[in-house]
């Protein structure tokens, strides 16, 4: 029988957070994002954000996970169960 192999979680980087929220976006959107979004509608809105076109994806917003602060993204390889090498990032909220 095949034994499965576990997942590798390693380190991947970090993000620091000054305002108690997190912006995830593709940076190919953020000139278009800047366009339709201002700081205050960022702050104001929790969850995804729309595309000029009214659909969602254009970026997502997490907040009210307690503040500020420098927090660990760490990475899952899944030894080629998925086409990426990183199948899953672990952003953790906590210190």
């Amino acid at each position: 029988m095949k034994t499965k192999k576990k997942p590798i979680i390693q380190p991947y980087g970090n993000v620091g957070v000054d305002s108690g929220q997190l912006l995830i976006i593709d940076p190919s959107y953020l000139e278009m994002f800047m366009k339709k979004y201002s700081y205050d509608d960022i702050c104001n809105i929790e969850g995804n954000m729309q595309f000029p076109k009214g659909h969602d994806g254009m970026a997502c917003k997490l907040g009210g996970f307690g503040g500020d602060g420098y927090f660990p993204i760490d990475s899952v390889t899944n030894h080629g169960k998925w086409s990426p090498q990183y199948s899953q990032f672990i952003l953790s909220l906590h210190e």
